[in-house]
């Protein structure tokens, strides 16, 4: 059996609530008449509910765990958030837990806004490679330009840290160069996570429907514009792209997908005849 563990938190505004909509409504009134918050049994089996390998978590793991969070600034709810999301984080000496935040605050994100990106996205903290981790944040800044908007970045798009800077940089080419897109409106929507030749079906859709014209570089990027918003074109279902945005049915969008993969498997084809032919000139 699980025992309660009581330990005296900080005054928080938020409300333990919104942890979970699973939370019982008498843990949570129970949670919010005490000025100084616990970490109770209720607690702890509402997380075992939303996340079952918690199960295998000792009591004194749990305390150990909810204590270092608290000591580094994070509340009882940002905590429980991060529990049910990454479990393994509990597992873990507090020196591993305290060296992963540690590595995050040195992208100047700022407290707050590193506190909702770990709660959000708590696989953020298995970063275990600072050099890696700054390495990689430096180069997302050279193309967003600031702290502030690579923090913005990550909170649509964190499966950047996983992705190579290949791909990053053939997508970020494609939206600036071919679509003429500006970095505000990049960071917010998810394209940077998707598939390229997805986005160029979807985008040369438009364009062959003169839904799509790009944006002249010389004009005021302020400029209003026709073209869709880079959201709607990337973070949507085919249905809705095509019935929302396009204005044509499923089915049609379906059969330019074929075409189009048809396609550049034949630019591709080509491209690798000319450079055998190269190849046999050359000897």
């Amino acid at each position: 059996m699980l025992r309660n563990i009581s330990l005296k938190l900080p005054k928080t505004s938020v409300d333990i609530k919104v942890f979970s909509a699973n939370l019982t409504h008498s843990s949570a009134e129970y949670i919010n008449e005490d000025r100084y918050k616990l970490l109770s049994k209720e607690h702890i089996t509402e997380a075992v509910k939303l996340s079952p390998a918690l199960s295998m978590v000792s009591s004194e793991m749990w305390r150990t765990a909810h204590q270092t969070f608290l000591n580094h600034g994070l509340s009882t709810q940002n905590f429980l958030q991060i529990a049910t999301g990454n479990p393994k984080v509990l597992m873990r000496s507090p020196m591993k837990v305290i060296e992963a935040l540690e590595f995050w605050r040195t992208c100047q994100f700022g407290e707050y806004c590193l506190f909702l990106l770990i709660t959000k996205y708590p696989e953020l903290l298995d970063v275990n490679d600072q050099q890696k981790l700054l390495k990689h944040i430096s180069f997302l800044k050279s193309y967003v330009n600031t702290d502030k908007n690579v923090w913005k970045l990550l909170m649509t798009c964190p499966s950047l840290m996983q992705d190579s800077v290949k791909n990053i940089e053939a997508r970020m080419s494609y939206f600036k160069n071919v679509m003429c897109l500006e970095i505000p409106e990049i960071i917010k929507s998810k394209a940077l996570t998707k598939p390229l030749e997805e986005i160029k079906c979807r985008h040369i859709f438009l364009e062959r429907l003169r839904l799509f014209r790009p944006r002249p570089k010389k004009v005021d990027p302020n400029q209003h514009t026709d073209n869709p918003r880079l959201y709607k074109i990337t973070d949507t279902s085919d249905k809705t792209f095509a019935t929302k945005i396009c204005h044509v049915t499923a089915e049609e969008y379906e059969s330019f997908k074929i075409l189009f993969r048809r396609e550049i498997e034949r630019k591709e084809e080509e491209t690798e005849n000319k450079e055998l032919l190269s190849d046999d000139d050359d000897n």
